[in-house]
């Protein structure tokens, strides 16, 4: 299909441009005048439009958990979001720990066809991080990159050999850094509030230390890793050091550890939907990964869209699974919480959600709008807020700490590959 984007004011990581954007064959066929007739005319005058938005750690619990997502509801989640590339983390059941469930799962996510979910296949097999799966298998099935997510590489042999083997075949390493001796059967930030209430805290150093050791394996070995997830200001120091010092070594955070601390998690009563891993931290913590974010300490700003049935989120807060959804909510939360308060502008969101992951990833013609690169692109009119409320979302699971909250910058088109996969008219899940 033809399509004519007309009016629009294109955001790139280092422009802001008014143009038509003219749409042929999946792609970005023209920028500026078009003299040929469109299928399709969108009307974007007064709107911006940015590159697809690009999730480097999302969870569809597909297979074994569709209960709490699929690749249906969870691609429809993040085209409303945004999102044209998700990356799907392996802590499946069955774990994407192989070249036959790596395809799998490619095969049905084209047979949804709503954008493109790339899966992200397990370091070890099982993720029981004894054995490393087979590298250059997953890398011939599609893998990127690859990751135990949820559970941390306790073995710095093992890692280091892992370290050894991605840059042997061109992958990438995404860390979750956690120390689980120190984390032990903490459900929050080791904190004055944990103390308060008798709840067992989980310390900063759970992370940092973690963080240390695998950008310092990074650093001996030459080789690329990026950190998951990174919640605390002891673990952006570390990493900041490591990026002065040439270690290639890159990050992301999600908007829960912007927004939130574990004040907020107090006030909330210890609701589970508050729940995350790692945990919340305090004011001093959030600060640190704003400043992360304005400073580009922060390479990446993902969801962590960790979904969990109603029945889940609602046991005691020490037994509740920890996560929250993020897909539909990330872009919102971060206009809200970093341009709105003018930490950021809006080009340094473009390259924090599009420009770096497509460039730490390797993703060709994404990230960027520009002659030529893949028709990947969303239409935000800022001037609009939308209220988080369960019925309007069209992930299965509505476990976020931000029900009722109204946000600002409302996705009102996601095009991937030249289809229109979501218009905000169609917004009611």
């Amino acid at each position: 299909m033809k399509i004519l984007i007309r009016g629009a004011k294109i955001v790139n990581f280092d422009s802001i441009v008014e143009a038509d954007i003219f749409i042929r064959n999946s792609r970005v066929a023209k920028i500026g005048e078009v003299n040929e007739e469109p299928d399709k005319i969108i009307d974007a005058r007064g709107k911006f439009v940015l590159p697809g938005l690009i999730d480097m750690h999302t969870h569809l619990r597909t297979p074994g958990r569709e209960d709490e997502e699929d690749l249906w509801s969870g691609s429809k989640a993040a085209a409303k979001g945004g999102f044209t590339t998700i990356f799907c983390m392996p802590n499946t059941n069955p774990a994407l720990d192989n070249q036959g469930q790596v395809n799998w799962l490619l095969e049905e996510a084209e047979k949804v066809g709503i954008l493109e979910i790339l899966p992200v296949g397990a370091i070890t097999k099982g993720r029981e991080g004894k054995e490393l799966s087979e590298f250059g298998m997953l890398k011939q099935a599609g893998c990127l990159c690859l990751s135990d997510d949820g559970n941390p590489l306790e073995d710095s042999s093992l890692l280091r050999r892992a370290l050894e083997y991605a840059k042997m075949y061109g992958l990438l390493i995404i860390s979750h850094c956690e120390d689980k001796n120190l984390s032990a059967s903490g459900s929050l930030r080791e904190h004055l509030i944990s103390s308060k209430y008798g709840v067992e805290g989980i310390p900063w150093a759970s992370e940092s230390i973690a963080v240390f050791r695998d950008v310092e394996l990074a650093r001996y070995l030459d080789t690329k890793i990026h950190i998951a997830h990174v919640s605390s200001k002891r673990s952006l120091q570390i990493i900041k050091r490591a990026k002065e010092e040439g270690v290639k070594v890159s990050c992301e955070t999600a908007p829960h550890y912007f927004t939130l601390t574990i004040e907020d998690l107090e006030k909330s009563h210890f609701h589970p939907n508050f729940k995350v891993n790692p945990p919340l931290g305090d004011r001093e913590d959030l600060e640190a990964i704003r400043e992360g974010l304005k400073e580009g300490v922060i390479d990446c700003i993902a969801t962590d869209h960790a979904p969990h049935s109603q029945g889940e989120k609602e046991l005691p807060f020490e037994e509740a699974p920890p996560g929250v959804i993020g897909l539909e909510l990330a872009f919102s939360l971060s206009y809200t919480y970093l341009v709105k308060k003018q930490i950021l502008d809006l080009k340094d969101l473009v390259k924090l959600m599009s420009y770096n992951p497509a460039n730490i990833l390797g993703l060709k013609d994404k990230g960027y709008i520009k002659e030529g690169a893949w028709a990947d692109l969303v239409i935000i009119d800022l001037s609009k807020s939308w209220q988080v409320l369960p019925h309007k979302l069209f992930s299965k699971s509505k476990n976020t700490p931000f029900i009722g909250h109204t946000l600002e910058g409302v996705v009102e088109y996601t095009i991937s590959r030249g289809k229109v996969v979501y218009t905000e008219k169609n917004k009611n899940g």
